[in-house]
């Protein structure tokens, strides 16, 4: 139930440089779905315990964020919860060698919400669940174009 989704997409370029596009916050913005209007005020730094702020725009309404750095394995693995309105969704980028390029895992799972919005994450799940694969999926094309393009 609720939302668990991963896509990935191969990228011909060396596995660092899709770790320090993906792990630069403040870069986020370029490959984001662009009607979220995404703002991000990224972190100071990158490391587990790290805080910031993001604004995005989605049913019809600004979503302000407070996002936790969760997780950092350099070059492998960078994970945050960003959490608004009593929700909290985990969010993870993976990179890992795939031949000669890099492949690149993007995924969310929802954590937690308070009433009432547990009635509408459980209501809108299943819709939730295929918006968010279509829209993982149209991000990771976007920076695919972006990186091999350099």
């Amino acid at each position: 139930m609720f939302l668990d989704v991963r896509r990935d997409i191969v990228i011909d370029v060396p596995r660092q440089r899709v770790w320090e596009y993906v792990s630069d916050f403040a870069r986020h913005t370029e490959w984001t779905q662009p009607e979220h209007r995404l703002r991000i005020e990224p972190p100071r730094e990158l490391r587990a315990g790290a805080t910031f702020t993001s604004i995005g725009y989605e049913l019809g309404r600004d979503w302000h964020n407070t996002v936790t750095i969760t997780e950092v394995t350099p070059g492998e693995r960078l994970e945050f919860v960003a959490g608004h309105d009593t929700t909290a969704w985990r969010n993870f980028f993976e990179v890992s060698d795939a031949g000669a390029g890099t492949r690149l895992t993007k995924g969310e799972r929802y954590v937690s919400a308070g009433f009432p919005m547990i009635l509408l994450v459980a209501v809108l799940s299943p819709w939730l669940q295929w918006e968010t694969g279509r829209v993982f999926s149209a991000d990771l094309a976007r920076i695919k174009v972006r990186l091999e393009r350099r």
